[in-house]
């Protein structure tokens, strides 16, 4: 992760099971803690609210609107801050479901991530893309979603755990 100490500048500072870094010239510690991130299984009438990725990691593949919670925000203002910033949408409601860990990959560095869902009903109107972050929203029924079409592991184990609780 780190190829010098951010204090002293040694070189190589150890990186014990990828939980924290270590310099044993200077005795200082970073803590690579795992980061909030929130997804949003959106329903509007009998179909899923999904996004097409338009950027790495998952560039191409699906994925739940969502995002990074941001410093000093709960989870659930993130969840509506994402939906504002992905689709130019406001919810009226919003109902915790379940967390998850996760892996994210992201420009040589791997994140890892406590990935919190939540389930929302869609407000009515036109969505507002934003197009460096998303390149097409679709709107796909409990048996039209693959697995394999979705960009992380802990999204397919949500959506696994969702849509098949809806079909018994």
């Amino acid at each position: 992760m780190f190829k010098y100490c951010p204090q002293c500048r040694r070189p190589a500072p150890e990186f014990p099971a990828e939980r924290k870094i270590v310099c044993p010239e200077c005795g200082f510690t970073y803590y690579h803690n795992v980061a909030s991130a929130v997804g949003i299984l959106l329903k509007r009438d009998d179909r899923f609210v999904f996004l097409r990725r338009a950027k790495e990691p998952g560039l191409g593949l699906l994925d739940l609107p969502g995002g990074f919670v941001d410093p000093d925000e709960s989870a659930e203002e993130a969840c509506r801050r994402e939906l504002r910033e992905e689709l130019g949408v406001e919810l009226a409601s919003l109902e915790y479901a379940a967390s998850r860990p996760n892996t994210y990959p992201y420009k040589g560095i791997v994140y890892k991530t406590c990935d919190l869902f939540f389930r929302a009903e869609c407000v009515s109107g036109p969505f507002s893309l934003q197009e460096d972050e998303v390149s097409e929203v679709l709107f796909l029924s409990r048996r039209d979603v693959k697995m394999e079409m979705f960009a992380f592991g802990s999204v397919r184990w949500f959506l696994e755990r969702e849509l098949l609780k809806g079909e018994s």
